[in-house]
């Protein structure tokens, strides 16, 4: 029987001595001079095996670039090792023939994601196909899945992928140590557990709809964006007490960093529906008040700065240490866009590299260790961009998004005025009759009633319902 210091030196010998020579073997076969396809083959398996995924980023790339053929078996289990830590981003800007040669899950993924952005369903179900359900990315890849069928509108076969990536999210999160990938994975589960909900709301489903958001936490990373579909679905369930209470919520100090100009559409949409013109007019009136001259100043920096991502990257930087911008709604929009989820991940991938490039300064002196230092440094400056060009491309959004709900606000500030034109010449216009009251709250099994005190508690938020009574009868 082996002793428990002979067991623990085979640990030590098994776990040790395959990642030095994979790096030594990688630094011999680089100073051989002239490599060869097949030498730069060898070279990134064996620093992938040897944890240094981001130096070979750069090098992976110009592999997948110059091999003309599809990659062996070896290659595709080095490439999924690399995408597991560097994540998809460096790769998505291939071409579509450089990514076909790899038949790797992440690759396909990638690949999928391009197709749906360009609206080639059919093809970025192709890309999905016959998914490996042990592989590490399967709940992703299932939830982009899902998210195609349900677009395609074959809403029965994405409610089946939705809840097989609720499945896979748990699963493999219970099987990753890394507080990252847990945290990806968790969002994941929740964002597949939306998409049933969002399922049955397409089909008009909004009792069940009602349901499944409700089994969305609080705690949950996506619920404060996930009260605003709730408050919509109450809305078609023309519960419009509801509607409003849920967007009260978003007037808590805690959602500070929410910004969506829709929730005061819909508040005031939700108004002119119960015929109460006067708060309608008031919220159309608080919009354009507050918001028409910032989002002129937000045109106009976006503007000033078009496609210098580096720049936005020194925003989102300088807002992380608490340097002021340069105005209220370009901080709000930061502070928001710091809480994305596609940010924190390359910011993860980006603290990640940065360590392996201080790995890298501490191995010893050679022409090999210098290109890695090159190779990282090239990382690093290329997840700045990608978190730069995220910025910008949020902002662009939200401005759309500012410009389509004014456009909104002025038909229901039109319609508003025609109502109220109307009722001066009714006689039986509604006067004299209680505001609010208990009677007129609606609520389903998972929900309760209890006093709204006038300030805002963590457990109430998104339960609050106003008791208006609807003038239009």
């Amino acid at each position: 029987m082996f002793s428990m210091k002979i067991i623990l030196g085979l640990c030590i010998s098994l776990s040790l001595s395959p990642v030095f020579a994979s790096y030594k073997d990688a630094e011999s076969s680089y100073g051989k001079g002239s490599i060869s396809l097949a030498g730069y083959r060898r070279i990134l398996i064996n620093l992938i095996n040897d944890g240094y995924a981001f130096a070979a980023v750069p090098w992976m790339k110009d592999y997948l670039v110059k091999s003309s053929g599809s990659l062996d078996g070896e290659m595709e289990i080095a490439l999924d090792k690399l995408l597991t830590v560097t994540g998809v981003h460096p790769f998505e800007n291939l071409p579509e023939k450089i990514l076909n040669r790899s038949r790797s899950i992440n690759i396909r993924y990638i690949l999928a994601k391009k197709l749906f952005k360009k609206e080639r369903y059919q093809e970025a179900l192709g890309q999905l196909g016959n998914l490996d359900s042990d592989h590490p990315n399967y709940p992703f890849s299932s939830h982009l899945k899902a998210s195609i069928l349900s677009v395609l509108g074959n809403h029965a076969a994405a409610e089946i992928e939705f809840k097989d990536c609720v499945r896979g999210s748990l699963r493999e999160k219970s099987d990753t140590k890394s507080l990252l990938r847990q945290r990806q994975l968790q969002i994941n589960h929740d964002y597949c557990v939306a998409g049933i909900a969002r399922n049955s709301f397409a089909v008009k489903n909004y009792d069940k709809s009602d349901l499944s958001y409700l089994d969305i936490p609080k705690s949950s990373y996506i619920w404060p964006e996930i009260l605003f579909e709730e408050a919509w679905n109450s809305y078609y369930q023309r519960s419009y007490n509801r509607t409003l209470g849920k967007l009260v919520s978003y007037n808590a100090p805690v959602f500070d960093f929410i910004f969506n100009p829709e929730i005061d559409v819909l508040k005031a949409l939700t108004y002119m529906r119960m015929c109460l013109f006067e708060d309608a007019k008031k919220t159309v009136d608080t919009f354009y008040s507050s918001l028409l001259n910032p989002s002129r100043k937000l045109r106009t920096f976006l503007l000033s700065k078009g496609k210098d991502y580096s720049y936005f990257y020194q925003i989102v930087s300088d807002h992380e240490q608490g340097k002021p911008l340069s105005f209220d709604l370009l901080d709000t929009l930061i502070k928001a866009y710091r809480k994305d989820m596609a940010y924190h991940e390359m910011k993860g991938s980006l603290t990640e590299a940065l360590v392996e490039y201080k790995r890298v300064t501490e191995l010893p002196r050679s022409t090999f260790r210098s290109n890695l230092m090159r190779n990282i440094k090239q990382t690093v400056s290329d997840y700045r961009r990608y978190i730069g060009l995220g910025a910008r491309a949020y902002l662009v959004k939200t401005y759309a998004d500012l410009f389509i709900s004014f456009q909104d606000m002025s038909y229901i500030k039109l319609e508003v005025l025609a109502q109220r034109k109307e009722r001066l010449y009714r006689t039986d216009a509604v006067v004299g009759k209680k505001r609010g009251d208990i009677q007129y709250i609606k609520r389903n099994e998972k929900q309760y009633f209890w006093d709204f005190n006038g300030e805002f508690w963590a457990d109430e938020l998104g339960d609050y319902v106003f008791a208006l009574r609807s003038e239009c009868e």
